[in-house]
């Protein structure tokens, strides 16, 4: 089963894929969702046109505008609904009718978050920390979905703690740096296993039910970022990021049951169990972010990011403690090609009043794993987000932001030829929509250091 375990991998990745690119507000039930502002105008924030205490995520350079002390809590309320519809069975698929949808279980995921900020020396010198919990990947398919041998349920969990420092060199001109340390204190995947395929494999060819598989798997990595921001005048900023390359190590293991006949004679019994181990890659990654403020009511920013995933076709699954008969089936480390992935985003803000602004933005985001790779726990699509949000301030002090996410996938047709050991593929195309509420409670103060 190492395919699967593999597609663990694959799987982490995607979901890194979307995370990282939340100053463009990645939409899906992985993206990596840090604060309502952000969502409200489209996900943009490089140039720190929102104003918000995210920067030490976004980019740590914006920290110098944010006046005093501020703190913001809030998280985000996520609800995806992917199916995968079958356009008939093939040499490669599971006997299934065209048109038979196989829908996900509706899944409902909070994500959190929590930053502080703030100056010093007069505002020369600023520091900031977000802690933020960025994926809540949960899927569940039917037990008889022709995706089964991919995926039946899905978890994922991971979170990124990011103190960040900032330093004004000149009026207009800021720069700051940050650190990333994510910890995945939860990844699951569970699928099928094809038993009569492994059998058959095995020389003993014959019909058996189907088994299962499940992996669970933690691990951590650190990385950087850095940043800066220039303003000619108080009418353009420009913000850009870098992000460094990180790798988390996962270690966990996979659980085989419901093996029988010559599979289970190779693993010693119906249950095999086996530890493994697999690198994960956050990929370097550029952002650049214009923002425009025509007068005192309005700010518009554009942002557009570049994401290098080079490093990522190293991925590969260890196993320990295998014989040569079971490492042969398992299969040893596979090559990943993952793509270059570009993504953009638009919002605009506008300040009614002292009490109230509102917020406004869309988005889009291409998908970042090639057909060889694809995998139903995480439904890699292009997608289009449109969002909206507003602030209500009770005092000059105490604001709390709220925003909404509507995020539309464009589907995709995948030729599965084979997903593990000989199991049979799958033949159709997958589809998804989700919706994303946000909430973060503000609070400044007037002081600073």
């Amino acid at each position: 089963m190492k395919k699967r375990l593999y597609g663990v991998v694959a799987t982490v990745m995607s979901l890194s894929m979307a995370g990282q690119a939340f100053a463009l507000g990645t939409a899906s039930y992985s993206s990596e969702l840090i604060s309502s502002k952000s969502l409200g105008m489209g996900g943009v924030g490089v140039a720190g046109a929102t104003d918000d205490v995210s920067a030490s995520y976004t980019n740590p350079a914006a920290l110098t505008a944010l006046k005093g002390t501020q703190v913001t809590i809030g998280g985000t309320y996520v609800n995806a609904s992917p199916t995968f519809t079958s356009a008939g069975s093939n040499a490669t698929s599971p006997a299934s009718a065209a048109g038979d949808v196989s829908g996900a279980r509706a899944t409902s995921v909070f994500v959190p978050n929590f930053g502080i900020s703030s100056q010093f020396f007069g505002g020369k010198l600023a520091a900031g920390l977000a802690v933020v919990d960025p994926y809540g990947l949960e899927t569940h398919f039917d037990g008889n979905s022709p995706v089964r041998y991919a995926a039946t349920d899905a978890r994922l969990r991971i979170i990124d703690i990011t103190p960040s420092v900032a330093y004004k060199v000149c009026s207009g001109f800021s720069i700051g740096v940050g650190a990333d340390y994510y910890d995945t204190i939860d990844g699951a995947l569970d699928h099928a296993v094809n038993v009569s395929a492994l059998n058959a494999k095995l020389g003993s060819p014959g019909l058996a039910a189907d088994g299962s598989s499940a992996l669970a798997a933690t691990g951590d990595g650190w990385g950087y970022h850095v940043g800066t921001t220039f303003e000619p005048n108080e009418h353009h900023k420009i913000g850009l990021v870098y992000h460094s390359n990180v790798k988390m190590s996962l270690s966990g293991n996979v659980q085989l049951s419901g093996l029988s006949g010559a599979s289970a004679l190779v693993f010693g019994g119906p249950t095999f169990t086996a530890a493994a181990t697999a690198p994960v890659y956050i990929p370097q990654n550029v952002q650049l972010g214009y923002a425009y403020k025509p007068n005192d009511k309005w700010v518009i920013e554009a942002d557009a990011a570049w994401y290098d995933w080079y490093d990522a076709r190293q991925l590969g699954v260890v196993y320990s403690g295998l014989n040569a008969t079971q490492t042969s089936i398992l299969g040893t480390p596979q090559s990943f090609d993952p793509g270059k992935t570009r993504n953009f985003g638009l919002g605009a803000q506008y300040k009614k009043d002292d009490a109230w602004q509102f917020r406004g933005g869309a988005y889009y985001e291409g998908a970042s794993l090639p057909e060889s790779a694809f995998d139903p726990a995480f439904a890699d699509l292009p997608r289009y987000g449109l969002t909206a949000g507003l602030t209500y301030a009770f005092t000059s002090a105490l604001s709390v932001d709220a925003a909404y996410n509507a995020v539309m996938f464009h589907s995709r047709s995948i030729n599965q030829n084979q997903i593990a050991q000989g199991q049979a593929g799958f033949y159709g195309s997958f589809s998804s929509f989700a919706n994303i509420l946000s909430a973060n409670l503000n609070y400044k103060f007037d002081t600073h250091f």
